[in-house]
C-alpha cells in the first residue's frame, strides 16, 4: 500500500511519496505567494511640510518672487484606488499658540506679501502625492530682522483619515537673507592723522582696512574731528560698516562718531550717528546698519571723541554693500 503526504510551509512546498517499507522518492518545488502588507497609518493623509525642517524657510532680501511649495501625501506602502480630493486654508490664529508652545515671538506674513496658487489639490489614483501648490513670495514687503510664519493647514481629505501631527506647515523664517559683500578696498583710503611713522608703519593707516585682525591703526595726534573715509570711482550704496576696537588701551577707542557719504567731498550726509558708544572687550567686532540707499562716491567716520587719550586706534574698519 502507497501512501503519498503533502507538507505546505510558508512558501516552500514540500513533496514526500513514502512506502510500508521506506522512502522512495522525495522531491521540493519553490512557489510564489502573495502577501498582503500593511503598515500603521496606511492611507492616512498627511503633509510633508508639516515636519520641522521642511517648514523652515531661507527667503533673501531681493525683488525677486521666491516659490515655496505644499501639497499632501498618501500614507504607507500603497496607493488610493480614487482620486482624493484635498483642502487646505492658511489659518493665523494658530500662530499664538505655537509661538507659546515654542518661546518664539513669529508674526503674520502681510498679506501683501505672498500670493497663493490655490488652496485645493487632488492625490490622484495610483499616486502618493498631491499636485503641488506654490506660494509666491515678495521679500520686499517683509522687513528685516522680523519673524514671520504662515500656517498652512490640511482641513479635508474626501473620506480619508487625516494625520493629526502632521496636518499643518508652519512655514517661518527668523529674518530675510541679506547677501552682502565686501567693498572696502574697491576704493582709495585715506586718513585726516596718519601714524607718525607714516602709512608704512607697522601701525600705520593702511592695516586699518587690511581684512587682518591682527593688525591695527594708531595714531599719536589725536584730535576732535579727525577723519578716515573711502573713496569710490563710481557711486556706491553701503548698507552697513563694522568697527574692530584695538588689542589695548580701550581709552584710544572711538566714543562718538558719524559715518557720513558725499559725492563731492564737501557737502556731507550723515548716514549713522553713534554717541558714547562703548567696546565691551578687545578685538571686538561690531556691525553697525544704515538705511541708506542712496549710492554716494565718499564714505567716512569722523571721530567726535575718544574715551580721553591723546592716541586713536582701531583694528579694523569695513564697508558692506548689499545686493
Amino acid at each position: 500500500m502507497n501512501i503519498i503526504t503533502k507538507i505546505k510551509f510558508s512558501c516552500l512546498q514540500l513533496v514526500t511519496v513514502m512506502t510500508l517499507s521506506g522512502i522512495i522518492l522525495s522531491s521540493a518545488n519553490s512557489c510564489v505567494e502573495d502577501v498582503d502588507y500593511t503598515v500603521e497609518n496606511e492611507g492616512t493623509i498627511y503633509m510633508a511640510q508639516a515636519l520641522e525642517s521642511k517648514s523652515y524657510l531661507q527667503l533673501f532680501d531681493i525683488d525677486t518672487i521666491q516659490d515655496i511649495f505644499f501639497g499632501a501625501s498618501y500614507g504607507g506602502i500603497k496607493y488610493p484606488d480614487i482620486d482624493i480630493n484635498v483642502k487646505f486654508t492658511v489659518d493665523e490664529s494658530l500662530i499664538n499658540a505655537y509661538n507659546q508652545e515654542h518661546g518664539t515671538n513669529y508674526i503674520a506674513f502681510p498679506q501683501a506679501s505672498y500670493n497663493i496658487s490655490g488652496l485645493e489639490s487632488v492625490i490622484k489614483a495610483g499616486t502618493a502625492n498631491s499636485d503641488p501648490i506654490k506660494v509666491m513670495i515678495t521679500a520686499r514687503q517683509l522687513q528685516i530682522g522680523k519673524s514671520y510664519m504662515l500656517p498652512v493647514k490640511l482641513v479635508s481629505a474626501g473620506s480619508s483619515n487625516i494625520k493629526d501631527d502632521l496636518n499643518t506647515a508652519y512655514f517661518r523664517i527668523d529674518s530675510l537673507i541679506r547677501r552682502e559683500r565686501d567693498i572696502t578696498n574697491l576704493g582709495a583710503f585715506s586718513v585726516s592723522h596718519e601714524n607718525n611713522g607714516g602709512p608704512g608703519a607697522g601701525e600705520g593707516s593702511p592695516k586699518l582696512v587690511d581684512n587682518n585682525l591682527g593688525t591695527k591703526y594708531l595714531t599719536q595726534g589725536y584730535a576732535p574731528g579727525m577723519w578716515f573715509q573711502v573713496k569710490y570711482n563710481t557711486p556706491q550704496v553701503i548698507g552697513a560698516y563694522t568697527f574692530t576696537s584695538g588689542n589695548d588701551a580701550s581709552e584710544r577707542d572711538p566714543k562718538t562718531w558719524r559715518f557720513e557719504a558725499s559725492n563731492d567731498g564737501n557737502t556731507w550726509t550723515v548716514l549713522d550717528n553713534k554717541v558714547e558708544y562703548f567696546f565691551s572687550d578687545r578685538n571686538q567686532t561690531k556691525r553697525f546698519e544704515t538705511t541708506n540707499t542712496t549710492p554716494y562716491t565718499h564714505y567716512r567716520v569722523t571721530v567726535v571723541s575718544n574715551n580721553g587719550s591723546n592716541l586713536f586706534q582701531m583694528t579694523e574698519w569695513r564697508l558692506i554693500q548689499y545686493y
